[in-house]
């Protein structure tokens, strides 16, 4: 009897799957075309059960994840829009911003994190190419496994908002 539902258990379960991956394919075919005609060149791939152990594992080493991931659905939603609507002002800052570099000052954690990353306060000492000089303070969000790249001290390449200077775009460091 055990033996009997074993199999069907395991027939049901192979035949989910199988139609899982179909409909992954399908999805994904429609991805990669909406992507192609914006320019993109992405396809998705179905995840191998050894992608999926490394995700796993990924999650154990990064706790603010995991803690995302086990939000309500609309706060997920709620922060991924939050974290794209900072990505977005970066990108802004970066296509149309004055280049400057700057000096980060200070770091203070918020302690509130947004989609798995930290949220923080920097205290930035900016200089714009005309060699001004000035302070200001902006939010920056990172994953906690970067945080150590924007320590006090650290110099990097910034983006000026030449319409309100106290909006600056924090890029990579300068060695």
């Amino acid at each position: 009897m055990f033996k009997k539902i074993r199999d069907r258990v395991d027939q049901a379960s192979r035949r989910g799957a199988a139609r899982g991956a179909q409909e992954f394919r399908q999805h994904a075919e429609q991805f990669r075309q909406e992507a192609a005609a914006e320019g993109y060149d992405i396809t998705p791939q179905l995840p191998t059960p050894q992608l999926a152990a490394q995700a796993f594992r990924m999650l154990n080493a990064d706790p603010e994840m995991a803690a995302f991931l086990a939000l309500p659905a609309d706060e997920q939603l709620r922060q991924q829009q939050e974290l794209q609507a900072y990505g977005t002002e970066l990108r802004r800052l970066y296509d149309t911003g004055e280049p400057a570099t700057l000096v980060v000052r200070g770091l203070e954690p918020t302690h509130r994190t947004v989609a798995g990353q930290a949220r923080y306060t920097a205290t930035l000492e900016v200089t714009r190419a005309d060699g001004t000089t000035y302070r200001t303070v902006t939010p920056l969000i990172t994953p906690l496994a970067t945080i150590q790249q924007y320590a006090p001290g650290t110099r990097h390449e910034a983006r000026v908002d030449p319409a309100d200077p106290a909006k600056v775009a924090v890029f990579g460091p300068i060695g």
